[in-house]
């Protein structure tokens, strides 16, 4: 049917032009068939003409038909064929999935200087051992507590779960740091309620520190440290540098 109605729609000046002489022809022989019937005496020879000018008369409508039946299948049917084009395959393919890398839930001390947090965040002036705010949901240190004596490895529990989070990390300041904020470890998965991650105190001088968690966001925000102040003790429950021994 697709074809037929194709073909007709390439032919269609042709036809029109066959249509047309068609119709030109029929009126000629109804022109004739009625000079032809003036001039007829008897009743059969009328007759005749009359058939002549019925036949001339239907050609015609049969032609004016026709015509009308290719301007429909031409301007209207054929423009609106959906011709269906089978999809393209899409090719399947198979992707290995690589593991995500686990943070590491042990934080050693790295003693290097932060460079502070970002402009518009203005830490307060820290006295070690001494107490300060900045807790609130979502950044929180639970464990340990305010005042809290640590020693060996030291694991730090609480909340960083804020909107759109990116990363905390751990800082802390005493007189192994020279009075100065360093980092001890980072992470980028947040935590509602658990372990935040814990960090070996052992090289470190024992004394008042304070530690705090500073939590970012993806649009690299840095919210206001929480933090705790903690007393770091050596073995034996020693605070301070440990006593010479006598020679």
């Amino acid at each position: 049917m697709r074809t037929l109605v194709q073909f007709i729609a390439r032919i269609e000046l042709a036809l029109y032009a066959l249509a047309a002489i068609g119709v030109f022809l029929s009126i000629r022989s109804f022109v004739l068939a009625q000079r032809a019937r003036r001039n007829a005496i008897f009743p059969l020879e009328r007759e005749a003409v009359q058939n002549r000018q019925r036949r001339a008369i239907g050609t015609i409508v049969a032609l004016v038909l026709l015509s009308g039946g290719i301007y429909i299948v031409t301007n209207i049917v054929e423009p609106n064929l959906i011709v269906t084009v089978p999809p393209t395959p899409t090719p399947i393919i198979f992707v290995t999935q690589q593991p995500t890398p686990t943070d590491a839930r042990l934080l050693y001390p790295t003693i290097t200087p932060t460079p502070g947090l970002p402009p518009g965040v203005n830490p307060p002036t820290i006295t070690p051992g001494v107490a300060v705010t900045g807790c609130e949901f979502g950044r929180q240190i639970t464990s340990p507590a305010p005042n809290e004596t640590v020693t060996g490895q030291v694991m730090v529990r609480g909340q960083a779960n804020i909107i759109n989070f990116a990363q905390y990390k751990f800082e802390l300041m005493g007189p192994a740091t020279g009075g100065a904020w360093v980092v001890v470890g980072t992470s980028n998965t947040p935590v509602f309620d658990g372990l935040l991650g814990s960090w070996d105190s052992t090289s470190l001088a024992p004394g008042n520190y304070n530690l705090r968690i500073v939590v970012s966001n993806l649009d690299g925000y840095f919210f206001p440290p929480c933090e705790v102040p903690i007393v770091l003790v050596g073995p034996g429950g020693v605070v301070g540098p440990s006593p010479t021994p006598a020679p």
